[in-house]
């Protein structure tokens, strides 16, 4: 019979475990589940759950072996077959999904499941491509904003004056500077470019980490400060650095994979 101590620590593991599996909504019907189990890198793992009910990865871990440059290890891998069977995971594509979605303990156990996988192999050195994201972001507000450039302009003008948005803005705070990668005219909206998605997720995170860095410290400051986040996809990050962006943003989050993103950049920029 367990005594009272025992009951309090397993009653604190039981809360701690179902207080941090949190759901959000995401794109095409989905929903994001967030849980309290970390990865062979230390991040928090995460699920989605499609509108037809399959459990997946989204594509991330073999995403992340990709980046790695271990993908070939794991299609060669003597265990392959053995280890995805144990922990009831089945390749569909580029994602890894749950092959029995209707037992919770074999749930569990997918889960368990991708987040070890990438540690069986030995990753390799990466050579990344130049970041463009930020260009094609910039190239983005200026097309969003070339049409309410004033007629009376000639088209130079009016794309030295879209470009106007698009250089960095310096904020002084205390002795030091951050900076707002685009230039709105609401002089207390500061708005970062999250790049990198094609890195691996240490790298993402680590990115993320430093975009979050000037806006949490301007609100410090400036308490009516407001901040977006323009982002290719968010659902590329690791969870905890989505969490991040949704909450050091109030939700004020742009995905460019949305086709209505140029609209909604365009909007933040021009807004007094």
């Amino acid at each position: 019979m367990a005594n009272k101590i025992q009951l309090d620590i397993f009653d604190k593991i039981k809360k701690e475990v179902c207080d941090n599996i949190k759901p959000y909504q995401v794109g095409k019907n989905a929903i994001e589940i967030s849980t309290p189990f970390l990865d062979w890198n230390g991040s928090t793992i995460s699920v989605y759950i499609t509108e037809d009910g399959r459990i997946t990865d989204g594509g991330e871990v073999l995403s992340q072996m990709m980046s790695l440059q271990i993908f070939d290890d794991f299609n060669n891998w003597p265990f392959r077959e053995d280890f995805l069977s144990r922990y009831y995971i089945k390749q569909a594509g580029a994602c890894l999904e749950s092959n029995d979605p209707d037992s919770s303990r074999n749930i569990l156990k997918y889960i368990q499941g991708i987040s070890k996988l990438p540690n069986y192999f030995e990753p390799k050195p990466i050579n990344e491509a130049p970041e463009q994201y930020p260009y094609k972001v910039r190239k983005m507000t200026i097309d969003a904003l070339l049409p309410f450039a004033p007629q009376t302009c000639t088209d130079d003008d009016k794309l030295s004056w879209a470009r106007e948005f698009t250089k960095e803005r310096p904020i002084k705070l205390n002795g030091i500077e951050v900076r707002s990668d685009l230039s709105p005219r609401r002089h207390l909206r500061m708005v970062q470019i999250i790049s990198h998605a094609s890195s691996n997720k240490y790298v993402k995170k680590q990115h993320v980490d430093s975009k979050v860095l000037p806006p949490v410290l301007w609100k410090r400051k400036e308490h009516r400060a407001e901040v977006y986040f323009i982002v290719e996809d968010l659902s590329a990050y690791p969870s905890e650095s989505r969490t991040l962006l949704r909450q050091e943003s109030n939700e004020n989050i742009i995905e460019t994979i949305d086709s209505s993103s140029g609209k909604q950049i365009g909007k933040i920029m021009l807004e007094v």
